[in-house]
């Protein structure tokens, strides 16, 4: 009767679950740059990989040329500012092979003032990308061929995304608005190029301006 009411055997524990295996470019980039990969995120999405900066270059190139790999968009460069870091900038490269449609993202961190190689020789269209990172961020990129801003005017003093900006932008970077009330203050300008306004009659009408 002791038997009968007796506990069952414990089980053995089931095996623990194998790494899924890491992404072939995960696999290439540290094959060929060992030490200077810094960090590699295989189970991450998109996988990351964190390369020295003076590696940039050679591994982006390496992921772009070799055809089991075939890197061949860029599809945007960002940064993040992490003010309390000693390396306070992280500079984002987001590729995509639309051979073996795969993604992967390749990270470098820079220190104020420190300069990132411009990938310009390896995906022209970083120009822009680099562009707008040096223009909100304030980070230069090397060999750049024309490294001014892209979205701010040029006597814009400060980098939007960075981290200190003020998060409403300072007071002098507002524009000042004035009234617009009646339609001779609308329509001062030659109109006889200008076609659909269908909203015109209505101003002449009431005396009150679109703006």
């Amino acid at each position: 009767m002791a038997e009968e009411n007796a506990p069952p055997p414990p089980q053995a524990a089931a095996p623990p679950a194998a790494a899924p295996p890491l992404p072939a470019a995960v696999v290439a980039l540290t094959d060929a740059l060992g030490d200077r990969v810094l960090e590699a995120k295989g189970s991450a999405t998109p996988p990351i990989v964190r390369l020295v900066p003076g590696a940039l270059i050679e591994g982006l190139t390496l992921l772009r040329d070799r055809p089991d790999l075939c890197f061949d968009f860029l599809s945007s460069v960002t940064a993040v500012h992490w003010p309390k870091r000693e390396r306070p900038f992280d500079v984002v490269y987001h590729l995509y092979s639309t051979t073996q449609r795969q993604r992967l993202a390749v990270k470098i961190d820079l220190a104020e003032g420190e300069e990132a190689p411009t990938a310009c020789g390896v995906w022209p269209g970083a120009n822009w990308h680099e562009r707008e990172v040096f223009d909100l961020f304030g980070i230069r990129f090397a060999g750049h061929p024309d490294l001014t801003r892209i979205l701010m005017p040029d006597d814009w003093v400060g980098h939007p995304l960075r981290k200190e900006y003020p998060l409403a932008g300072h007071e002098r970077d507002h524009l000042q608005y004035r009234e617009v009330g009646t339609a001779e203050h609308v329509y001062n300008y030659d109109k006889a190029p200008i076609r659909g306004f269908g909203w015109k009659k209505e101003v002449e009408k009431t005396g009150v301006g679109r703006g």
